[in-house]
């Protein structure tokens, strides 16, 4: 039910249909191959998932030969799609009777949400800090071992 699923969005206090799916982390990435790679009879694996994201047959027929087809699809779709959000793979996992894998990572995802977010908000680095690929170490201030404050020679 689409309703009670918005209310329970709400409840972490931003929306997960405005974030992109970019916004997940490996953890999460992983954790849902670990649900959704293994060929499943009984359950929807990630060839449903990948039906309901829009990939044709042929293109699911070419995941096969990945190890993670999960993770490919996932970054196929985030990298195609301007709808790929986290709320719609949510739905998507909804869709194809996988609450279980909603109740499993629904937490982890928040998290990841959350932290997404932060970085949104965060004013960027600075520049020169970036562009010099100098280590800063106490050596680049010339200050040298051999240099005495007091100015007196420790030869």
């Amino acid at each position: 039910s689409h309703c009670c699923h918005q209310c329970k969005i709400m409840s972490a206090g931003f929306d997960l249909w405005d974030i992109p799916l970019r916004a997940l982390n490996i953890n999460v990435r992983k954790r849902l191959g670990l649900f959704l790679n293994p060929r499943n009879t009984v359950a929807s694996d990630w060839m449903s998932v990948a039906e309901h994201m829009g990939f044709s047959y042929l293109e699911i027929k070419n995941y096969e030969d990945c190890q993670d087809p999960t993770r490919r699809i996932l970054e196929d779709w985030q990298a195609r799609c301007p709808g790929a959000k986290v709320g719609k793979l949510l739905s998507i996992l909804e869709n194809v009777e996988r609450k279980d894998v909603v109740a499993d990572l629904r937490d982890l995802i928040e998290e990841d949400c959350r932290r997404y977010i932060e970085r949104q908000n965060e004013p960027p680095v600075q520049v020169p800090e970036v562009d010099s690929c100098v280590p800063r170490t106490p050596e680049r201030q010339g200050i040298t071992l051999e240099d005495d404050p007091e100015g007196n020679t420790t030869k």
